[in-house]
């Protein structure tokens, strides 16, 4: 691992998922979506800039026809916790109708910004919507949402990594991991 990196891992309390964990666990929802989306063109919503290292790593390994667009939403805007309000950039163009569309996010927390996106996209008449996070927290939700596949079931703890990220640091870091309450923001 590069020094640099080294150097930022040391402001981790402890790593959470290491490098291999993810991307094992990635090619094993890959596969599962290969499977149960054969001979089918997919539209790819993927949820920016936290999953930008999930959705690279997922879509490269899928071997399906794929369209994509990216969305900026948050519901955190720099801190370690929600602020309650979902904010998105939606394209003017945006058109979905009758398709089957893969939403793609790094975690599922509050359930605010999935839930707030999925009712969107639904109104938008895909054929099919199917929500897939690399994270899911185990603490209630404030709304709920349908997910179809989480990579992890992790702790309600505030993670960083693999494009998570506290105060726009730490998003390059290959493992996830837990910040150290006493390292420098």
């Amino acid at each position: 691992m590069p020094s640099s990196v080294t150097g930022v891992i040391q402001d981790l309390e402890r790593v959470l998922l290491t490098p291999a964990q993810i991307s094992a666990r990635v090619d094993a929802m890959a596969a599962r979506l290969n499977a149960e989306l054969a001979g089918r063109v997919v539209t790819v919503v993927a949820l920016m800039d936290g999953g930008l290292f999930f959705v690279a790593d997922l879509l490269r390994k899928l071997e399906l026809p794929v369209r994509l667009h990216t969305l900026s939403a948050s519901s955190y805007q720099g801190g370690t916790s929600t602020t309650g309000e979902v904010k998105v950039n939606w394209p003017a163009d945006f058109d979905l109708r009758d398709q089957d569309v893969l939403l793609l996010d790094d975690i599922l927390d509050t359930g605010l910004t999935l839930s707030a996106i999925s009712e969107h996209l639904l109104t938008l008449q895909p054929a099919s919507l199917r929500t897939c996070v690399l994270l899911s927290k185990r603490r209630q939700r404030l709304r709920e949402v349908p997910l179809d596949d989480a990579g992890f079931e992790i702790d309600d703890e505030f993670v960083v990594g693999y494009g998570m990220d506290y105060m726009g640091r730490f998003r390059n870091l290959p493992c996830i991991g837990i910040l150290n309450p006493n390292s420098p923001s």
